[in-house]
């Protein structure tokens, strides 16, 4: 199984900076964005409102203030509170980022101490308010993009993991129990399975096998977590693939139907209005 196949599509940043920030403030469908992993670190702030952080089979509110910092290919996906409007902005990166060019001291005694931190980490707006302040300072510095501004966040960086490795205790939220860790295994199989397969037809039977549960007993440990169906949670990777080639191909709409899994092309546009307010033929014009 490739397990990059949950990677979100986007460029964090390229191989000369890899890093990028960017802001939410809009739903996709029913959900922020969508459960997903990627190789990068990243820290997550919310600028206004609140969230809900689901990581793993673990969920935590975020509200306007809070942060979470989530290590290296952990599974998480976030969706609204209520009806509250809300900001959030993501900051990813890869570790390389941090390193220098020979083996030094910052490498021996501290990055590698990064890549042994494998749960996330809560940052409160009450209690590490030093470490928020400079968070922001990194979000703002990309998005004013002066002079320079490369070196700022690196350096910004440096002195946010400095705060993050002297934290002396890791929040309540951050515990995860090996059972917690036994069923994050066992929905990322499944998500795998269901990337893989979007394609072709797949039934809650189908899902059930891959994790050798009952068809009832999936259906609720799966939407337990992922709060829909596993059938809606297929058609919203469905209608995902679809956007994408919308906007890279010039083929025709019931030829990407058809390549995406929909076996009714008047079924899929209305399942595709449902979820991004507009049409395929809208949605492509952009």
């Amino acid at each position: 199984m490739n397990k990059y196949l949950l990677l979100e599509d986007r460029i964090h940043g390229d191989s000369m900076f890899p890093f990028i920030s960017y802001m939410v403030d809009y739903l996709d469908g029913q959900v922020i964005f969508n459960m997903h992993l990627h190789p990068e670190l990243e820290f997550i702030y919310i600028e206004e409102g609140s969230i809900n952080l689901q990581i793993g089979t673990n969920e935590i509110r975020l509200d306007e203030g809070d942060g979470c910092f989530l290590p290296s290919e952990h599974l998480h996906g976030a969706s609204p509170v209520g009806d509250v409007p809300f900001k959030l902005h993501a900051v990813v990166f890869r570790i390389d980022l941090l390193r220098s060019f020979g083996y030094d001291l910052i490498e021996n005694n501290y990055v590698k101490l990064l890549n042994r931190i494998y749960q996330p980490i809560y940052i409160s707006r009450h209690e590490d308010v030093e470490m928020l302040e400079i968070l922001r300072n990194v979000i703002r510095t990309y998005e004013g993009k002066d002079a320079g501004f490369e070196l700022k966040i690196k350096g910004y960086l440096f002195l946010l993991f400095a705060e993050l490795l002297n934290k002396q205790e890791v929040n309540v939220h951050d515990t995860i129990t090996e059972k917690d860790m036994t069923k994050t295994e066992l929905l990322k199989q499944v998500l795998y399975y269901i990337d893989e397969n979007y394609k072709h037809k797949l039934t809650v039977l189908d899902l059930a096998s891959v994790v050798q549960m009952s068809e009832g007993h999936f259906s609720r440990f799966f939407k337990s977590y992922m709060r829909m169906t596993p059938m809606e949670y297929i058609n919203t990777i469905r209608i995902n693939k679809a956007c994408a080639l919308l906007k890279t191909t010039d083929r025709k709409l019931l030829d990407i139907v058809m390549d995406v899994g929909f076996q009714n092309q008047s079924y899929f546009i209305r399942l595709f209005k449902k979820q991004k307010g507009c049409t395929p033929k809208e949605w492509k014009r952009g």
